[in-house]
């Protein structure tokens, strides 16, 4: 049996107000001058305040990169370290949504080790650590904070950089600062959230110990992202969804991820979709396609959505998961239907190719996905039909 080890960021700090000892943490690392790198959508939000503030009240110095646009391609990361090529940086922080967060596990690479991004594309290119990361996340959806993982395209395509070494030195998870994510942001991260806990739980990599990741965040954003996107004032609700995406977080950075991902990323880099969204509109779908291949783990996964399964059989209980995954998704105000995004039947084949070539993600998948498959999944996708419903 191969052993590996288990992913997982060195320090966290979790709770209300957390980024108020960003100062603090940054000051462990010795550093004079961080490069704080984020989005206008997050500066405009006024989050960038306090973390700006505890840095200065710790006497520390910061250039801001703000450029950051969703879904980041080559040129983004080129422009980033070009900004701040000639200062002398000694860390690193993130603060935002998933695409910042990716940008700034880069950056710390490339301004310490040198190279392009394309350089360090695929599994195991990164020799070593880059300058110290830390990383706030924004939003509670893609686990940046706690992955290996990150996503840019290149080349027309969505392509991952994967390593060990892009896994912060220290987390801060502050539920407050994703308070002003407005409905449609909080749905989206959510359900890309949910997607990562239930991808893990089945996945062929999955572990005891990362299924207890998994499930304990799944029940935790199934619980609460409805409260979170209708009443996004409700911190406790806030609370379960920032630390849901954390867990889940560590579960696909260990586990990883399958078809789900597989599908949703030619969505991305060939019609502008955003990850969440993405990964939402063929979480059913796929979901659905991929029961039969694992009924037992689907049923408990109904469970932990909050299925009533005690009178069902297996089966029964398996194919109720779908229908937690469809009420949530429709709850939210998030599209079922590839339709609605301007996709039409003859994208399909594209997708199709472009979904076949990512075998990191398909070889984990619970159910092995031939290319028809693949084609009639989008297909039903693309309608909004072929689920039970």
């Amino acid at each position: 049996m191969t052993r590996t080890p288990f992913i997982c960021c060195n320090q966290v700090y979790f709770g209300n107000g957390a980024v108020s000892d960003l100062g603090t943490v940054v000051q462990r690392f010795g550093a004079g001058r961080v490069l704080v790198v984020t989005d206008r959508g997050v500066r405009n939000a006024g989050i960038l305040g306090e973390p700006l503030s505890a840095l200065q009240r710790s006497g520390i110095g910061y250039a801001v990169f703000d450029d950051i646009k969703p879904e980041p391609n080559e040129g983004t990361v080129d422009a980033l370290v070009a900004a701040v090529r000639d200062e002398k940086i000694d860390a690193v922080v993130g603060i935002g949504g998933g695409s910042v967060l990716d940008c700034a596990k880069v950056a710390a690479i490339l301004l310490s080790r040198g190279g392009r991004l394309r350089d360090y594309l695929g599994q195991g290119k990164v020799a070593g650590y880059g300058l110290p990361l830390i990383l706030v996340p924004t939003t509670s959806g893609t686990g940046s904070e706690s992955t290996p993982n990150a996503l840019f395209i290149v080349d027309g395509e969505k392509q991952a950089v994967i390593s060990p070494y892009l896994v912060p030195k220290v987390a801060v998870i502050d539920p407050v600062v994703t308070a002003t994510a407005p409905p449609h942001v909080t749905a989206a991260a959510g359900v890309d959230a949910l997607v990562h806990a239930c991808e893990s739980f089945t996945s062929l990599r999955s572990t005891s110990l990362t299924e207890m990741y998994s499930l304990r965040a799944a029940e935790l954003i199934a619980r609460s992202i409805r409260t979170a996107v209708w009443q996004g004032i409700d911190m406790a609700a806030r609370e379960d969804m920032a630390l849901g995406s954390y867990l889940a977080g560590i579960a696909i950075a260990n586990a990883g991820t399958g078809a789900v991902h597989a599908l949703a990323y030619p969505l991305g880099s060939k019609h502008g979709l955003s990850h969440g969204i993405s990964n939402s509109v063929m979480f059913l779908y796929v979901s659905e396609a991929n029961i039969p291949a694992a009924i037992q783990k689907f049923a408990i996964l109904a469970r932990a959505l909050g299925a009533k399964t005690t009178d069902m059989s297996r089966r029964e209980a398996a194919y109720a998961y779908v229908d937690e995954i469809m009420s949530i998704i429709r709850d939210v105000g998030l599209p079922l239907s590839l339709a609605e995004f301007g996709v039409e039947p003859s994208d399909i084949h594209e997708l199709v190719t472009d979904a076949m070539k990512q075998t990191r993600l398909l070889n984990n998948n619970p159910r092995v996905l031939a290319q028809e498959d693949i084609e009639k999944i989008y297909r039903h996708a693309l309608s909004g039909e072929g689920c039970r419903h």
